[in-house]
């Protein structure tokens, strides 16, 4: 311990939770401990072993069918750490509330039954030596469904780009708008937005720490966790975990962060981000003052699944620190919980921007005054216009004088961004290029041309190719909330059981379908890019990509779901004829052939039975009549536990009226009509072209000097500026008072 604190004797502060060092914990451990984290390590290792001698995965098994060769590209790539399993988030969740009432939903699955559906899986007979042949013929088919080499026509002149788009019908303007504008700066030409994209080499200077280091924190590798220098209980918590050796990530950022220095850090999905900041946290919080309960950190996250997750990679970390308490501030959940969990003051706090301000505002005897670390995961999602009036909010309820840790897959926001969350020359961190995919995912594209009404007979050919036992995890990425609650439905009626995972549902029913997922009670997941955003859930084989995502970040972050923790994966993306679907293709292609000595990823053509397909969509269009009455019987059935609701709400309301009546009302930052409103001003103003240089230059330095600007009215302050206007008010109307009276 002695040891450790000289290690700091030459700061300018001590890198402590807080200045008080009177309760230094006693980290000793018996020898028990000991042997018992060096037999974990020892299982580790002989695990990971296993799985490489016995190939889990199995991603070339169906390689000579289905992949067109000649599109494939040999890569080589070294082996990372960790073979840990995932995470056991929203197992707390659950728990909560034993005693509360269950909530009625409908019962999708039993109305499908009802329909003739999940009963038997639709099979179109065939042989497979005849599936052999005609994969073959598709391959060297003469109308062209081989896969170019260039990748959907990435070395075509940009003329026959421009006929290709005229041919394109998208359904909605915008999306037009954005493959012109990608097709422009493919072109190599330049826009007033162009121009602004990338920060000055001297601004990056100005608010950055120095570059270099940055670059010795990243050349510096640790063989394992006690190199780090980190406690007893909090390593004897990593072992127990199965974490033997730091990530990247890790290497470079805990050092940093135990320092007490802002960070902004961006590494790929899978990376160990979360870890990343939460170890320096627990460790830092060993030496908070024992007898003041106080909220010290910070989390912000943009979903709630990925804030349940956050929270159960704390507690198994600090499963063997005493004293260290969570809490939780998400929506979805029992509120009242929520409140009596914050009012002991947890030193960490996890949450939500939206319901993190619903509890500053109504939970009594919460605070943020003696808040000093705040952590920004999926930061550059967070950064949105979609939250920026809500972080503007918490920025100013926060102590300025913070540590800020900014964390993200793909971490690219401007300085013009970060400016208003008072950053201190933080330092930038990115272990991988911004734009790259996991060393070990095979990434496969299926080119659909002009055929988007076989997207669901497709889909469903394909889940029963890839894992015709049901024994893998897939996760199925569409657009739209109404396609994910479709698809569900017409795979049900084709005999195949699959959850979904959107906006739309329930907080119970997002935390059921991410269960049964889990348990592979339910082995596909069809959702939104609500699950894109760092949910880990552990082994998930496949990513299907059902719709084109709006950019290639976007597309990482999907992808990025499997191939975690040095485990295989592979993605299958249907790909349409428009210029941002193949813009998407050719940077995914890019990046492997960039990275071809630093990766075993590979970039592939799959090819398809469509002649099978056509027969799986003609049972499809069959059921079409089905999927509507299923809909429309779901929507009655959902109309009547509303009524029953509001009749309980009713009887609730007459039993209890003076008791609710005395509660104190709650007030909202913002109600959802304010939320769209605020996107759609962000949206405007982002797509605003300003033509004049000088009047661009001056918005931008007005914008810079109130960004910058950390100076707040106190109460005197605002005492004085009345005073002084009353003053004028009273000076330019000398004879009000009189002319007044006289007229009476």
């Amino acid at each position: 311990m002695v040891a450790g604190i000289k290690k700091f004797a030459g700061l300018d502060f001590v890198p402590t939770i807080s200045d008080s060092e009177d309760d230094v914990p006693v980290l000793d451990s018996s020898d028990d401990e000991k042997v018992e984290v060096k037999k974990t390590a020892k299982k580790t290792k002989s695990k990971k072993n296993k799985n490489k001698a016995t190939g889990a995965d199995g991603l070339d098994e169906d390689v000579h069918e289905d992949l067109n060769a000649g599109f494939k590209f040999d890569l080589d790539a070294d082996d990372t750490t960790s073979n840990f399993q995932g995470w056991n988030f929203l197992a707390e969740a659950n728990k909560d509330d034993p005693e509360a009432p269950v909530k009625k939903d409908v019962d999708l699955d039993k109305i499908i039954r009802r329909k003739g559906g999940l009963v038997k899986m639709a099979h179109i007979d065939t042989n497979e030596e005849e599936e052999e042949e005609e994969e073959e013929e598709e391959a060297h088919d003469s109308d062209g469904e081989e896969l170019a080499m260039d990748g959907f026509g990435m070395g075509a002149p940009a003329k026959n780009e421009e006929e290709d788009d005229s041919e394109d019908e998208p359904e909605e303007e915008q999306e037009q708008e954005e493959e012109q504008e990608e097709l422009t700066m493919e072109k190599g030409g330049k826009n007033d937005e162009a121009v602004e994209e990338d920060d000055s080499e001297e601004a990056k200077a100005d608010f950055y720490a120095p570059e270099t280091e940055a670059n010795d924190a990243k050349k510096q590798m640790y063989d394992n966790f006690n190199s780090l220098s980190l406690s007893r209980p909090v390593l004897k918590g990593l072992a127990s975990l199965g974490y033997v050796k730091p990530s990247p990530i890790q290497s470079a950022t805990i050092p940093i962060a135990l320092l007490g220095k802002d960070i902004i850090a961006g590494a790929v999905t899978g990376s160990g981000k979360t870890a990343a900041f939460m170890i320096p946290i627990i460790e830092r919080l060993l030496y908070k003052p024992g007898k003041i309960a106080s909220t010290r950190v910070i989390v912000l996250l943009p979903t709630r699944e990925l804030a349940l997750q956050v929270a159960d990679v704390g507690k198994q970390i600090a499963r063997f620190v005493s004293g260290i308490t969570f809490g939780l501030a998400v929506g979805g959940l029992n509120l009242r919980q929520q409140e009596q969990l914050l009012k002991s003051r947890p030193d960490i706090v996890i949450a939500t921007p939206g319901r993190f301000i619903d509890h500053i505002r109504n939970s009594a005897s919460f605070n943020v005054d003696s808040v000093e670390i705040l952590v920004m995961d999926e930061a550059d999602r967070m950064l949105e216009e979609g939250f920026q009036d809500e972080l503007n909010e918490i920025m100013g309820l926060l102590p300025s004088n913070r540590q800020n840790l900014l964390f993200s897959a793909t971490m690219n926001s401007k300085i013009k961004s970060l400016v208003s969350l008072s950053l201190r020359r933080p330092v930038r961190i990115m272990i991988d290029p911004p734009k790259k995919a996991a060393t070990k995912l095979t990434q496969e594209f299926v080119r659909i041309r002009k055929r988007d009404h076989l997207k669901p007979a497709l889909l469903f050919n394909l889940i029963r190719k890839l894992d015709p036992m049901g024994q893998k995890r897939i996760v199925v990425f569409v657009a739209r909330k109404e396609t994910a609650h479709r698809l569900r439905i017409i795979m049900g009626l084709l005999g195949m059981s699959v959850g979904e995972l959107h906006g739309s549902l329930t907080q119970e029913q997002r935390l059921d379908s991410v269960n049964k997922f889990k348990n592979l009670e339910v082995p596909v997941l069809i959702c939104t890019d609500l699950a894109s955003r760092g949910l880990d859930i552990p082994k998930i084989e496949v990513v299907v990509n059902y719709d084109m995502p709006k950019s290639y970040e976007i597309y990482l972050h999907r992808v990025g779901r499997t191939a975690r923790a040095d485990r295989e994966g592979r993605s299958v993306t249907l790909v349409g004829e428009s210029s941002h679907d193949r813009s998407i293709v050719r940077a995914a292609i890019k990046s492997v052939e960039e990275n071809k000595s630093l990766t075993q990823g590979k970039a592939l053509g799959r090819n398809v039975d469509w002649i099978q397909i056509e027969e799986t969509n003609k049972l499809v269009e069959s059921m079409s009549d089905t999927v509507e009455e299923i809909l429309v019987e779901e929507k009655e059935e959902k109309e009547i536990l509303r009524a029953e609701m509001q009749l309980r709400k009713g009887e609730n309301m007459l039993k209890h009226k003076k008791e609710i009546q005395a509660r104190p009302r709650r007030t909202w930052f913002q109600n959802e009509s304010d939320k769209k409103n605020s996107k759609l001003l962000g949206a405007l103003s982002r797509n605003k072209k300003v033509t004049n240089s000088k009047k661009r230059k001056r918005e931008e330095a007005i914008a810079d000097d109130n960004g910058s600007r950390s100076y707040r009215k106190t109460k005197n302050d605002r005492v004085t500026d009345q005073e002084r206007t009353f003053k004028k008010q009273k000076s330019a109307n000398p004879n009000k008072k009189k002319g007044f009276s006289k007229r009476r």
